[in-house]
């Protein structure tokens, strides 16, 4: 028979028995739940070189756009000629900051975050078109910067396309303020990101700055094209134009050497010039000449803004400098101002 100690001490065994139950329980229950108690929260990943570059871009892309939008508000008449530039830097920023990947969503909750702010509208002064000059020439100088040392080269060919916009609305924003164009070429050093690879630790490739000779024979070979092409222009023009025609073909046909001297190909077998090109018939008109001279520019742009993804980090402002010049030399022949200047495959519709 037990006594009243006996079930006394089986009544204490039981209890730790039944909290030990009662835990297997509950971790068995949070198990099924998909829970971890000890679970740390997710932590947002520390953005690289590229996404820093990236992120840069686009984050002054959206700003840029806000500003001339802004700027865009101006009493009627009071903008003009300014607005219809305004219209076209907040179009194109858009535009570069939608190619470019846009804001990047991590989808973790972040202390700031406020769905129910919105952005104030700062009221609008003629003071404010010549702060949106001063910040698209700052835009364009960080982005030739970027374009120049980001180590991913396809990223350095569009940030270079979206710097040769900037510039190209720089300098006309300033001229229809009727003010000096600020300055546009970047520092020596890019703005600080993570460090990128030094170019002791990257393997050099033939031909000049990490072109490939093949590589730059295509510019060897645009060059000598546009120069041909702009020599049979000059014949067909008169007056100013056919001086600046034979300037034209002169500068070109110098490049071309310039190239093919320092590829090392100059009147070797690689050398893919040729004595003549084929060239559209009707160039006696004088629209069909200018045609030429935009395609032939833009084709110069479109090699140089190929070279720039090819090129090492740290060699590409000579190809830079060489997509912007062939961007304005096409526009100073009647070409339509683009959002990405010698990026065909990107070719949007024009804002405005």
């Amino acid at each position: 028979m037990s006594t009243d100690r006996d079930l006394a001490a089986r009544h204490d065994l039981a209890r730790p028995l039944a909290r030990v139950l009662a835990v297997a329980v509950m971790v068995l229950t949070l198990a099924a739940c998909g829970l971890r108690a000890e679970t740390p929260p997710p932590v947002e990943p520390s953005p690289d070189a590229l996404e820093q570059v990236r992120a840069r871009t686009v984050a002054d892309s959206l700003a840029l756009s806000a500003a001339a939008s802004a700027a865009a508000l101006l009493p009627d008449g009071a903008a003009e000629p300014v607005a219809p530039v305004l219209t076209e830097v907040a179009g194109y920023s858009d535009q570069h900051a939608d190619q470019l990947g846009g804001v990047y969503v991590s989808g973790l909750p972040t202390p700031t975050d406020s769905p129910t702010d919105s952005p104030a509208v700062t009221p609008t002064t003629t003071e404010s078109v010549a702060e949106v000059l001063e910040q698209l020439a700052a835009a364009t100088r960080t982005a030739l910067a970027d374009a120049d040392a980001v180590p991913d080269g396809p990223l350095a060919r569009l940030i270079a396309s979206v710097a040769t916009s900037r510039a190209e609305l720089t300098e006309r924003l300033a001229g229809a303020t009727g003010t000096p164009v600020p300055e546009l070429e970047p520092d020596a050093a890019p703005p600080a990101t993570d460090p990128a690879p030094t170019p002791a630790e990257t393997t050099p490739t033939t031909g000049v700055d990490g072109l490939a000779t093949g590589d730059v024979g295509v510019l060897a070979l645009v060059h000598d094209e546009a120069g041909y092409g702009f020599e049979v222009i000059a014949a067909k023009l008169s007056g100013d134009q056919r001086a600046a025609a034979r300037a034209t073909a002169a500068r070109h046909r110098a490049s071309s050497e310039d190239w093919a001297a320092a590829a090392g190909i100059d009147g070797s077998a690689q050398d893919p010039r040729r004595a003549s090109y084929a060239l559209p018939a009707g160039l006696d008109d004088p629209a069909v000449s200018s045609a030429l001279a935009r395609s032939l520019e833009t084709a110069v742009a479109n090699a140089y803004a190929n070279a720039v993804a090819q090129a090492e980090p740290g060699g590409r402002s000579a190809r830079i400098a060489g997509l912007r010049r062939a961007t304005g030399d096409a526009a100073t022949w009647g070409a339509t101002h683009v959002p990405f200047p010698g990026l065909p495959e990107r070719a949007q519709q024009p804002t405005g």
